[in-house]
């Protein structure tokens, strides 16, 4: 019913107990709730029906009747917003309450008082309540049949029904909505409801003894069970009542209602299908008259999955006489059937395989309710779905006659809570410079909020105008949604290493919300990438008198810096030290001379010794040696003293270059006792300890150590009178160390000069 000139809407004052009065306005009556006023105004689903209405000075005082009706209740101070929908659909009235606050609660009002429908006499009188909390809403499926609702004649049915809210101090507030309906189809001769809660069976009464009905009080109606072994059970329905059953007799209708699992009620397999039946008869004995009525109902009570299989023929239903005929196989929602293209549309389908009616519901179908959360890291999803399932069919006579039966189900479906989990795709070309990650599968419901990389803050949902270029988004036909990260290898956050090539990596933590609750949850990944045009040592090459060490940078010479000990080497370095530096676009080239600072000697003779160089690759950000290399070359002896870090001294002279000539074999230190380690014709080799043979140490800015190397005279006798062969003379030293800040191996020629001795 969508057309508005089918819709009505009245206003009424009605007065409310004490309670609801504490809100009473004190405007005139009559005003039209429009403009500046406080408006009541919606529309129901499906249609385009406006509801306005008049304020009368209460809170309460609003009675909306007929269909397509939907209320938005301004509520006193204190109180959440609530939306209150009321519809009068196919045997039954719909109401629907959303609310931000706790569930609502609800009470019929009658000529008798006013009667709280919570449970079980909910279900017993024919109202069924379900609350559905991730919806934020309340529905109430009132039978026509209900308890407290008034009947005229099973044409027009009047509910009158108060709807209770909270507020956030645990106050409650009426709310009051009275409204009547009418069957929007005609009876059919038997009619089978099975709610969430109970089962209920409508049959016309015969109608040759009307007057018996009419005239006979329920409680002179006997209810009678068929039970296993055909052992029979009488009872008066006041008994039946106290066992929980509801029996209602109207002038053209008996109504019997079962909540399930009552103890006269059998389970059976139909077709594989667990079955609840209720075989039962309500019958009338008044004088010479006997009315029996079968009331006998079944009901699939197996159906919490999206999956549902219904008995195409409910055996207990239709027993040994006349032939079945299915007439009709729909499928509702929310109570309301669906036409076939809507129903396909949906997705929804309901299939015959053989001897069952199978209903499929594909995940998050329209008209279902989806709920999302966090459960132990994990994005989670539930869906539930209230469906409607109504086969009409007939039992066929031979003679032509036949019973027409609508059979109608209700059924809450839900899923278990479906994980569904991020996914990464790494899309970096090396080529470009940059990582592309993809991080995908993310559900409608959550929003990227924030990127971590390598446990530094990279990006903000907040701040996401800041660095637009890092984060992208992607919205993909189906629903979901994906974002592209892209970090360029020079960025900051961005580890490098380097073992043969230069490798990038990021460990990035992906914080993802689910909105507008705020559940976060995060992802995790890895990224690494490689590019082969790193910095590395090519083969150096030693020389007579240096050694020549090439490096190759390739296009990221920037990112490298290339080190002698602790030192960065630089153009003023390379001139302090005598080095010499070839400095071109991707590669770097080192000659250093055999005697400059930065070489380790080892294996020294009068004839050759090695010298080892070293150089160091860091990180240009870090400072962290990422590659080291040395070069151990093989040089020729020349004059020359060594002062090693381990404290030994080693020189190399010639003294036979002196006048008068000095012997080799004939030196010594200023202590005797130390001799030269190697001597040949024209060369010597000392080495020794700085502590040792005559070496003083002297300690200003520098530590600096003086020796002086001798030779031994030898003398002949002439006539009585010594001769000396040999001239005598001493050749002093002073070797120099720069203790501050690192004792460094040095190679330098030795310097001596000559001294007379007498």
């Amino acid at each position: 019913m969508t057309d508005c000139s089918l819709c009505h809407y009245y206003c009424y004052y009605y007065y409310y107990y004490y309670h609801a009065l504490k809100w009473r306005r004190r405007n005139a009556a009559g005003y039209f709730i429009a403009g500046s006023h406080k408006v009541l105004t919606g529309f129901s689903q499906g249609s385009d029906c406006v509801l306005t209405g008049f304020w009368l000075g209460s809170w309460s005082g609003f009675l909306l009747s007929d269909e397509c009706v939907n209320v938005n209740w301004l509520l006193p101070s204190g109180f959440s917003e609530a939306v209150i929908q009321s519809e009068c659909r196919d045997r039954y009235l719909w109401l629907h309450v959303a609310s931000t606050g706790p569930p609502p609660q609800f009470e019929a009002v009658d000529g008798g008082g006013i009667h709280s429908l919570s449970e079980p006499l909910a279900s017993r009188c024919g109202y069924t309540i379900s609350t559905l909390r991730m919806g934020g809403y309340t529905t109430v499926r009132a039978s026509y049949y209900s308890c407290y609702t008034q009947n005229q004649n099973d044409k027009v049915f009047t509910f009158s029904i108060n709807v209770l809210l909270s507020d956030a101090t645990g106050h409650w507030s009426s709310r009051h909505v009275s409204t009547s309906c009418s069957p929007a189809e005609p009876w059919s001769p038997r009619e089978l409801v099975c709610e969430e809660d109970y089962m209920e069976p409508c049959i016309p009464i015969p109608i040759l003894p009307y007057y018996v009905a009419q005239q006979a009080a329920t409680s002179t109606w006997q209810l009678m069970f068929l039970q296993d072994g055909g052992q029979a059970v009488a009872m008066s329905v006041t008994e039946a009542q106290s066992l929980g059953y509801s029996v209602m007799v109207t002038s053209r209708r008996v109504v019997l209602r079962s909540p399930y699992r009552q103890p006269h009620s059998q389970e059976l397999t139909v077709h594989g299908v667990p079955v609840e039946v209720v075989q039962a008869s309500l019958f009338l004995r008044q004088k010479l008259a006997v009315v029996m009525i079968d009331v006998s109902l079944a009901c699939s009570f197996d159906g919490a999955r999206l999956l549902w299989d219904v008995p195409r023929v409910m055996t207990p239903l239709v027993g040994g006489e006349g032939r079945f005929e299915s007439r009709s196989l729909g499928l509702g929602v929310e109570g309301r059937l669906l036409d076939r293209p809507t129903a396909a549309a949906r997705g929804f389908s309901l299939d015959l395989h053989g001897d069952l009616v199978q209903i499929t519901v594909p995940f998050g179908a329209e008209g279902g309710y989806r709920r999302s959360l966090v459960v132990d890291n994990v994005y989670s999803e539930m869906y539930v779905i209230s469906l409607l399932y109504e086969h009409v069919f007939s039992l066929l006579h031979d003679d032509g006659s036949g019973v027409e039966t609508r059979h109608r189900l209700f059924r809450v479906l839900d899923t278990p809570l479906r994980c569904q989990r991020p996914i990464t795709i790494d899309q970096t070309v090396s080529d470009d410079h940059q990582f592309s990650v993809y991080l995908g599968n993310i559900p409608a419901d959550v929003a990227l909020e924030e990127v971590k990389v390598n446990g530094k803050q990279l990006w903000t949902a907040e701040a996401a105008e800041e660095r637009s270029h890092s984060v992208g988004h992607v919205v993909h036909t189906n629903g979901s949604h994906a974002y592209t990260l892209r970090v360029p290898f020079e960025d900051a956050v961005v580890h490098r290493m380097v073992s043969g090539v230069l490798q990038f990596s990021l460990d990035i933590n992906f914080t993802l919300t689910i909105v507008p609750h705020g559940d976060s949850y995060h992802h995790h990944t890895f990224i690494t990438a490689r590019l082969h045009d790193a910095c590395e040592f090519a083969s150096a090459a030693g020389f007579i008198n240096e050694l020549q060490a090439p490096v190759q940078c390739g296009d990221r010479k920037h990112l490298w810096e290339v080190g002698v000990g602790q030192e960065p080497l630089t153009a003023e370095l390379a001139a302090q030290r005598g080095y010499r530096l070839r400095n071109e676009s991707q590669s770097i080239t080192l000659e250093v001379p055999v005697s400059s600072v930065g070489y380790t000697y080892e294996d020294i003779d009068l004839l050759h010794f090695y010298g080892t160089f070293k150089l160091l690759l860091r990180d240009s950000q870090t400072l962290e040696v990422q590659v080291s290399t040395s070069k151990r070359c093989l040089f020729k002896t020349k004059e020359m003293i060594v002062c090693s870090a381990d404290g030994f001294m080693t020189v190399v002279t010639t003294p036979t270059a002196t006048w008068p000539t000095v012997h080799p074999d004939k030196t010594s230190l200023l202590d005797r006792s130390c001799g030269p380690k190697q001597t040949d014709g024209s060369s010597v080799l000392f080495e020794f300890s700085l502590d040792s043979c005559g070496t003083r140490a002297m300690v200003g800015p520098h530590l600096v150590f003086s020796f002086h190397l001798k030779n031994r005279r030898k003398y002949r006798r002439f006539l009585n009178a010594p001769v000396a062969r040999m001239s005598a003379f001493a050749l002093k030293n002073t070797e120099q160390l720069n203790i501050v800040p690192t004792l460094q191996n040095v190679c330098v020629p030795p310097k001596f000069s000559l001294l007379p001795i007498f």
